[in-house]
């Protein structure tokens, strides 16, 4: 049975069930569903609405349109005057990826296309990532100056540190045969088939015994706090280094950083 959860408050995603299984889709398409503070905060929002509903057993993750999974964090907020709004900015990005990895529910993450610097971190952190053949990966935050602390840590446990460096280091970018070689998704189908497999795999999980599914979602993820720790602790004054502020500028911009190493 198909059941619309949207509520008229949810501005950045869409939100239904059926047959026990809730998808949340990004919706922003016209900035390639790139992550504001209000997205970050709806999905927290719909994930504490799904864990409080028994009769949801897996959650799907996808974006709007055909483009885009997500392309990263959206640009125009990435601008901080003092460490409280830096520090408010990473307690509400942290919120939502801390509940997906908590959440009692197995998470699948559907990536339909650009899965950059955020977009790339939500396969990461999931218990299962599916992408389309059109997908893309990456984590290009060092070419504008920024450090991406979350995927410093739950990285390691989903890909090798080696290749991890790579991604972080190079700023380049993987396909998804690529990503499926390196442990990022499980799975490639056709772009018209993702939503048609993700939808199967979740009904395939719903039928397990429920406990027996919690308890491996809860084992996949032990440990992961300390990593969260690390990023209260060191990202919201990189948040506020002066080359992120020029990285920032320059990509709205369109031009090369002048970067002066502080």
């Amino acid at each position: 049975m198909f059941r619309d959860l949207s509520q008229t408050a949810f501005e950045t995603i869409l939100l239904y069930q059926m047959d026990g299984v809730a998808t949340i889709t990004m919706n922003r398409p016209e900035k390639l569903n790139a992550c504001n503070l209000k997205m970050f905060e709806e999905i927290t929002v719909a994930l504490k609405a799904i864990e409080r509903d028994d009769t949801i057993r897996v959650v799907i993750i996808t974006g709007a349109g055909d483009k885009a999974f997500s392309a990263g964090v959206d640009f125009d907020e990435l601008d901080f005057r003092d460490l409280k709004e830096s520090t408010d900015y990473i307690r509400t990005d942290a919120e939502m990826f801390r509940h997906i990895e908590n959440i009692p529910q197995p998470v699948i993450a559907a990536v339909n296309g650009y899965a950059f610097g955020y977009g790339c971190k939500i396969p990461i952190v999931s218990d299962i990532a599916l992408a389309s053949e059109n997908a893309q990966f990456g984590l290009q935050g060092v070419k504008v100056g920024a450090v991406h602390m979350i995927t410093l840590g739950r990285g390691r446990s989903v890909i090798s540190r080696g290749r991890l460096g790579y991604l972080l280091l190079s700023g380049e970018t993987l396909d998804a045969v690529q990503a499926e070689n390196w442990g990022i998704v499980a799975k490639v189908v056709p772009q018209e088939k993702l939503m048609s497999e993700a939808q199967r795999l979740a009904i395939v999980i719903s039928q397990h015994p429920m406990l027996a599914v919690r308890t491996i979602k809860k084992m996949l993820h032990r440990g992961c706090d300390d990593d969260y720790r690390w990023e209260d602790l060191l990202s919201p004054g990189l948040l506020l280094m002066e080359d992120l502020k020029e990285g920032r500028q320059a990509f709205l911009e369109k031009r090369k950083p002048d970067f002066k190493g502080k």
